[in-house]
């Protein structure tokens, strides 16, 4: 038999706790949607293959233009050497690109959530591959509430396949920069590579696949400290309370 406070604790729990809804949104068009594609390959660009870019800075210097040398003890950054007692740059950087955030808060609102933060970014590429392959809005919807068939299946394959083959280039993309692009690309697919290698693979794969396909705006709400920030920010005159 349950007791009384067990019970109204129960009613309490339903009341401030529920599932997260499924959100399927719809294609949009437009100026900002295009803006948004933009800035969405040229981040990703950046991120998948600036690795590759070499930069000369003599003989026997690394020739690639971004480096974290962990044996080396130094980072490179094009014309620019950080060894560790200059670990005081990467803090202005930090201090700057906070600022900047917040300073892009106060003028524009929710500028970098919508446009540039990883999250958004990757979850807008997984949303683009689930409407090529699963239909709009409707489609989507029909189909979740479909029984399960051939082609539910071969859609949900085929899906899920994409997803994974984003996540683990992001994931493989990653480690890129912490040694010479070429060099590794070749180790990793002779399995030469380090086993560290492998495991921040997977490890980045996993979270990418988890978070852009099926957290999402979850990780917005839950994860992210931003929100936070912004609501201290945050007044009647900011474009985002509009």
């Amino acid at each position: 038999m349950v007791s009384k406070t067990e019970a109204e604790t129960a009613e309490h729990s339903e009341e401030w706790f529920a599932s997260a809804k499924k959100i399927y949104p719809m294609a949009t068009h437009g100026l900002f949607r295009r803006i948004k594609w933009t800035l969405l390959f040229i981040t990703i660009g950046i991120y998948y293959f600036l690795p590759f870019i070499r930069f000369d800075r003599g003989p026997n210097a690394p020739d690639q233009a971004v480096l974290v040398d962990m044996e080396g003890r130094r980072g490179y950054f094009f014309f620019i050497e950080i060894w560790p007692q200059e670990v005081y740059y990467l803090t202005g950087l930090l201090i700057i690109a906070a600022v900047a955030l917040f300073l892009m808060n106060a003028i524009a609102g929710r500028l970098w959530c919508g446009y540039l933060c990883p999250q958004t970014v990757w979850t807008d590429l997984f949303l683009w591959v689930e409407r090529k392959v699963e239909g709009d809005r409707r489609e989507r919807i029909v189909l979740d509430n479909a029984p399960w068939t051939a082609s539910k299946v071969a859609k949900r394959v085929t899906k899920h396949f994409f997803w994974i083959m984003i996540a683990w280039w992001t994931g493989g993309a990653w480690v890129l920069y912490f040694n010479d692009a070429p060099t590794l690309v070749y180790e990793l697919a002779t399995f030469q590579a380090p086993m560290a290698a492998y495991i921040w693979i997977a490890i980045l794969t996993s979270t990418t696949y988890l978070l852009a396909g099926f957290m999402r705006e979850q990780v917005c709400i839950y994860m992210c400290p931003w929100p936070r920030i912004q609501a201290a920010l945050t007044d009647e005159k900011a474009l985002s309370s509009r």
